[in-house]
């Protein structure tokens, strides 16, 4: 079974998305490392500024110029003092501290930056906080489980961004997800913080999918808080219960997978494959591919006589041989060995699959 989910409010542009990525990825890496350039920056500075205002004896007298500064403040990180022996005594400190600085500053940034780098090839929580950190307009999908990762493939195919949040390391759908190049970040959904990594203030849409039905409600409760624009799809286990709920409170959808699921599983009992699934009006229909077989009450009618006497729509039709005909005219008779692809509701998808079948009779 498929589940089909609305569109996030704002689709995104695939072309303008990645034209930005980038730049994105580059102001995410400058705040990672915000404190170790801030720190490195002042010490260029002051370096600078002390190397300008002190006379040299090598420039008989004369302060060197800013440029000749800058270079010397920036030597003195690696500890390479342009100017030996140093006539003032703040610079004796300058040659002094700052090669422990730059040991320090430099060493440290080249080892973290290294570690991201290794983190992204090898899809590691560090690259994925960075990755998910770019995202705008995009799903937030929680939960990993089958429904989760079914859905995950959904948005996937039709080019939607996502970014997972799934609490266990060891699910076995997490592999997958991140062979589909999509961020998992592996947290607790309950936690603020997680959802704020996962860039809920920039989301268009929440699709939780977890087994939890309390801790579905908390996070759909969160969500609306940390961004009220958010679209909000929640999984709750008892149908009854999802339809109070999306009708009562800020939620935008509210489904039970066992209700979706029920009516197709039914059906499948039979020579019946459904195809995809959708939700109008709150109610559930189908596409499948029903088989007509030798002994069904729907072998020797007309299209339209199967429209009037089931609530159906048949979209194409399948003659034994193999020839396809869409949209069939209503005068075309059913024959045994047919398959129709038909639309209808899903509750009504296993009396029809039964009277496809020998059980119609």
């Amino acid at each position: 079974m498929s589940v089909i989910v609305p569109s996030p409010r704002r689709p995104p542009s695939p072309h303008r998305r990645s034209g930005s990525i980038p730049l994105r990825y580059l102001r995410v890496l400058v705040w990672e490392f915000r404190w170790t350039l801030l720190i490195l920056l002042c010490a260029v500075l002051l370096g600078t500024i002390l190397h300008a205002i002190t006379p040299q004896q090598s420039l008989d007298g004369g302060r060197p110029s800013p440029g000749v500064s800058l270079y010397a403040a920036w030597m003195a990180l690696f500890a390479q003092p342009l100017y030996n022996p140093p006539i003032a005594w703040y610079l004796l400190v300058v040659y002094a501290v700052y090669p422990v600085l730059g040991f320090i500053l430099v060493g440290e940034g080249v080892v973290r930056l290294a570690l991201l780098m290794i983190s992204k090839r090898h899809g590691e929580k560090e690259w994925m906080l960075v990755l998910a950190s770019t995202y705008r307009d995009h799903v937030v999908l929680c939960g990993l489980g089958h429904l989760g990762f079914r859905v995950l493939e959904q948005l996937h195919h039709t080019r939607i961004p996502v970014v997972v949040l799934e609490r266990s390391e060891s699910n076995s759908f997490v592999v997958q997800a991140k062979a589909l190049k999509v961020p998992v970040l592996i947290r607790d959904m309950k936690e603020d913080q997680a959802l704020i990594d996962a860039g809920i203030r920039e989301a268009a849409a929440i699709i939780i999918c977890s087994n939890d039905d309390m801790s579905n409600f908390e996070v759909a409760i969160d969500s609306r808080r940390m961004n009220p624009k958010i679209r909000i799809v929640m999984r709750l286990f008892d149908q009854q219960v999802a339809s109070k709920i999306a009708g009562a409170l800020t939620v935008d959808a509210a489904f039970s997978s066992s209700a979706l699921a029920a009516p197709v599983v039914a059906a499948m009992s039979f020579h019946t494959r459904v195809l995809s699934s959708l939700v109008i009006g709150g109610k559930t229909f189908v596409a499948a591919e029903v088989l007509v077989e030798e002994t069904s009450s729907l072998a020797g009618r007309s299209i339209s006589e199967l429209e009037t006497l089931y609530p159906l729509r048949v979209l194409a039709r399948t003659s034994r041989e193999g020839a396809t005909n869409s949209a069939p005219p209503g005068s075309a008779a059913v024959a045994a060995g047919d398959t129709l692809v038909i639309h209808t509701a899903a509750a009504e998808l296993p009396a029809i699959a039964a009277a496809g079948s020998r059980a119609g009779r």
